[in-house]
């Protein structure tokens, strides 16, 4: 009987310690799921977060060739060196001669002749300028530096001279240096259809309106009106005194450091009798930059000091401005 009671025993502790067994292999399995499941979730996050990284490394780069395409010109204004002319501006009895310079490493120089503020799509210096009537030279530097983000690129103050010509040549109406480039002449009309202007065709227009970056807005629309007839041939396809607008698409203020105050507009379209002429000009107008020194700090309250600001932008009535025929575009004459 004894014997029976501790075989009895000895099959239940057996049946006992199995079910632990059991439970804890059951444990340990679902534990070892667990760490799977855990890990694979991990892994899932991970590749979104690497994901999610590249499109945001994607949208950046995307963002910084949208803005470069919609600005042309670098923001005013970095630390560099002013441009330099070699000839003095003034008035003198013949044609001159200009060199420009600048001492920043890897600088590169634009400027006009047409009275506009330079900018990257502006003439690129590459030698010497002839000026063999009376012109207003701009230009600026625009350099590459790197920062924390990478590389980017800053610009001067802009320079400007003015140079009188009082050169027989030049008092009959000899044409100004470097004038503004035409990609292709005017249409002749067409013997059995209507004229057509041709892309690139010249439209001189003129301000209708004084401007200021002290109250310009972005998006404010400037009046400006053709200066002289648009003919095809000698044709008049659009009359002296038509009627457009230029849009302000960039505006600044002065500021602190002598920055100057700067407005940069468009010109999209001209209609005529219905037509829509499609345009392309654009143009920035910087006012004068007043860098600070010892003689332009202006105290005020307590040990602080600011420095002065520079000039506004301004754009007068009558100023001259050249856009350019974006297309192909077929119109009726003037009746």
């Amino acid at each position: 009987m004894r014997t029976l009671l501790v075989f009895v025993m000895l099959a239940v502790s057996a049946s006992f310690a199995q079910a632990q067994d059991a439970t804890a292999q059951a444990a340990q399995q679902q534990a070892t799921q667990q760490t799977m499941l855990n890990a694979q979730q991990a892994q899932q996050n991970a590749q979104q977060a690497m994901q999610q990284a590249q499109q945001a490394a994607q949208t950046f780069q995307q963002a910084q060739q949208q803005a470069a395409q919609s600005d042309p010109a670098p923001v005013c204004c970095s630390v560099a060196g002013k441009p330099k002319f070699s000839v003095k501006p003034g008035s003198y009895a013949s044609p001159k001669t200009v060199k420009i310079t600048d001492s920043t490493r890897g600088a590169i120089i634009y400027y006009t002749t047409d009275g506009w503020t330079p900018t990257t799509s502006s003439n690129r210096y590459l030698g010497p300028i002839t000026i063999s009537s009376t012109t207003t030279l701009q230009a600026i530097a625009v350099y590459p530096f790197y920062g924390p983000y990478g590389q980017g690129y800053g610009r001067s103050f802009v320079v400007s001279a003015q140079y009188d010509i009082t050169s027989p040549a030049a008092a009959a109406g000899s044409l100004p240096p470097n004038p503004p480039p035409t990609t292709q002449g005017v249409a002749a009309a067409a013997a059995d259809g209507p004229p057509t202007l041709s892309e690139g065709t010249p439209v001189l227009l003129a301000f209708g309106a004084d401007v200021s970056s002290k109250t310009a807005s972005l998006g404010d629309q400037i009046p400006l009106t053709l200066s002289d007839d648009l003919k095809v041939g000698n044709l008049v396809v659009a009359p002296k005194g038509s009627a457009t607008f230029a849009l302000v698409t960039q505006v600044d203020k002065t500021g602190a450091g002598g920055g100057p105050g700067d407005i940069t507009f468009q010109v999209d379209s001209l209609e005529v009798n219905g037509t829509v002429i499609r345009l392309r000009g654009f143009a920035t107008k910087e006012g004068e930059a007043k860098p600070p020194n010892a003689a332009i700090l202006i105290p005020v309250v307590g040990p602080f000091t600011v420095f002065k600001h520079g000039t506004d932008a301004e754009i007068k009535p009558g100023t001259p401005f050249t856009a350019f025929v974006d297309a192909d575009t077929s119109l009726s004459p003037v009746e």
